[in-house]
């Protein structure tokens, strides 16, 4: 009778000893698992705080100061800094203009390039052949679509004067005029980079399930209905992460735009990039440089939280 007592009560007891083996077990393992992770990861983060974390301190720290080597100044001014530059008609024109810019060059690229995707992807002979065609503007570095096209657009020489002359019409400078100056880098840049959309679009109708397309053409849908309703809620997701990542881009967008104009005329073309390079390399004004570069990080980093939260939500339905 005693040694079936002592059979029966020893049983729970060895069981809540291996329980409480196991726990230091698995809690060391996890402790040793998130301590080897941090150590791999470790080179990535310290490179990236040695390459993006500490020009993000410099350009805060040097925009609240008076910072121009030509005159020996080095003069802390606060906000008063941002307070004169929000009152400066010049700031007023850099941001309507980098606005613009964005707008209309991420719109116009992908009109176009949903254009071209939709008629690339029937099937037809030698589509091959324009696929490719249309690639290659996307390809061509940015400096050499800028040198290209301000030969092009030359008054005095370029091909586009050439033509008007031919037929009769006015010559204008396109780049030189204030007017015309950033729409005609507006039209260069869509050129250039309407091929992405093409391929994003093209990549997302090869993902449109054909049990919808098929069901919509039996109850007797056309092409435009079929299209609103079945094709863009099937690649919303990725035409909203395409959206702010050319958003983003085109903000940063800086050789096409200085190559071709510079700012110029009179200030008429700049954005963000090229009013900080002036401000910073040819004018010597690194606080002023700094302070448009503040801004320009606080606008990134909005449209940044929309990608990651954009990229979170496909994955999450994805």
């Amino acid at each position: 009778m005693s040694n079936f007592l002592a059979s029966v009560f020893s049983r729970p007891r060895g069981r809540r000893l291996q329980l409480k083996r196991r726990k230091p077990r698995g809690w060391r393992n996890n402790f040793r698992n998130v301590i080897l992770g941090y150590f791999l990861i470790s080179p990535v983060v310290i490179l990236i705080v040695a390459l993006l974390g500490y020009p993000l301190f410099k350009t805060l720290q040097q925009s609240f100061y008076d910072v121009r080597p030509a005159v020996q100044a080095n003069e802390f001014i606060g906000l008063r800094g941002f307070t004169e530059l929000f009152a400066d008609p010049l700031f007023a024109t850099v941001l309507s203009n980098s606005l613009l810019w964005t707008i209309l060059v991420v719109f116009f690229q992908f009109m176009l390039g949903l254009s071209a995707a939709l008629v690339l992807n029937a099937k037809f002979h030698g589509r091959w052949f324009f696929r490719i065609l249309m690639v290659m503007p996307w390809a061509l570095p940015g400096i050499v679509v800028a040198l290209m096209w301000r030969l092009i657009l030359n008054p005095d020489f370029g091909s586009l004067q050439l033509v008007t002359n031919f037929l009769g019409l006015p010559v204008i400078d396109y780049l030189g005029q204030s007017s015309t100056a950033l729409i005609s880098i507006v039209f260069v840049a869509v050129w250039k980079g309407f091929a992405f959309w093409m391929l994003i679009i093209l990549a997302a109708l090869q993902g449109v399930p054909k049990d919808q397309i098929e069901a919509a053409e039996v109850d007797g849908a056309g092409p435009i209905r079929t299209f609103f309703n079945i094709y863009i809620p099937n690649m919303i997701s990725v035409l909203r992460i395409g959206f702010i990542l050319t958003a983003i881009w085109t903000f940063n967008y800086f050789e096409l735009v200085f190559v071709m104009t510079a700012g110029g005329p009179a200030g008429a073309s700049h954005t963000f990039p090229t009013i900080i390079y002036e401000q910073a390399f040819r004018r010597l004004d690194f606080g002023l440089a700094s302070r448009f570069g503040f801004i320009s990080i606080l606008i990134m980093l909005v449209l940044s939280i929309f990608l990651i939260r954009e990229v979170r939500r496909a994955n999450k339905h994805g």
